[in-house]
């Protein structure tokens, strides 16, 4: 990391922690190339076939059936869902973060993953408190908490450099390590906003002194931490509301996939019935 990366790093990491809850938005989005445009597009609009209740919002095509399946996966993953029209109060949005504290270290994986996103997401990103929660979180297998863990090792890592920017000390190669094996981990997960997230900071960490073999083998000790951590898993009633599994919605992964804007929606449903409504 240069020295401009090094004095810039705390904006740009608030930068991205704000992409982690916006990732769709965050893509740079453009058409696919002329040789891929029409099997996109039939993939495209067989999937925009699949719902029946599309209607006309201004000048787009929205269907509330689509964007519930997307609340719900968003939701399944980890990813801030309270400003939804689907979103429904708990008890957990209410409780202090003292008592979310208690019901955690009980086992209440619901109440961790409430810690985890209001120190991760809305607390300017405060990383130092987010982490261990972040980690059980991922443990749990909410995806989107991946980003958490690679944006706290790349703290560390900035204000270790901050200490000593002369020379690349055991520390800073031990952190970019694990900094680079959580971005392995990453691939691990059908996420494909957990992984972009990871894609983008890669390049700045990976120097000679790393091989690809070294970070699979740090991959894998975090894997193989995951599956003790989740074996020990303390018993607790089953808190959680959203499904873990879910895959994401087809239509969706289509366009993120391809970096479409949703627009491209309106050129399938003008040939159907719809249009004549």
């Amino acid at each position: 990391m240069n020295k401009c990366s090094k004095q810039n790093f705390g904006r740009i990491l608030s930068g991205l922690i704000l992409c982690t809850v916006c990732v769709s938005a965050c893509a740079k989005h453009v058409q696919p190339d002329e040789e891929n445009n029409a099997q996109v597009t039939a993939e495209l609009c067989n999937e925009v076939d699949r719902y029946d209740d599309w209607s006309l919002y201004h000048d787009q095509w929205v269907s509330e059936t689509f964007d519930y399946e997307r609340y719900q996966w968003k939701a399944g993953k980890g990813y801030p869902v309270k400003k939804s029209q689907f979103y429904e109060k708990t008890d957990y949005d209410k409780y202090s973060t003292e008592t979310l504290m208690r019901l955690a270290q009980d086992g209440d994986k619901a109440a961790n993953l409430e810690l985890a996103q209001r120190y991760y997401y809305f607390s300017s990103g405060n990383l130092n408190s987010a982490e261990p929660f972040c980690y059980m979180a991922v443990v749990d297998g909410f995806s989107a908490m991946t980003s958490c863990m690679i944006s706290s090792y790349g703290a560390k890592l900035a204000k270790e450099m901050a200490k000593n920017q002369s020379a690349q000390s055991d520390r800073q190669r031990e952190l970019r390590l694990m900094l680079l094996g959580w971005i392995e981990i990453s691939k691990d997960v059908d996420d494909i906003f957990a992984k972009r997230f990871a894609e983008t900071l890669k390049p700045g960490y990976q120097r000679n002194d790393i091989t690809d073999a070294m970070i699979e083998n740090a991959a894998q000790d975090i894997r193989q931490k995951l599956k003790v951590t989740r074996k020990n898993r303390k018993p607790y009633k089953e808190t959680l509301t959203v499904d873990v599994e879910q895959k994401m919605p087809e239509l969706w992964r289509i366009l993120e996939k391809n970096k479409l804007e949703e627009q491209v929606i309106n050129g399938c449903i003008n040939e159907s019935h719809y249009a004549k409504q």
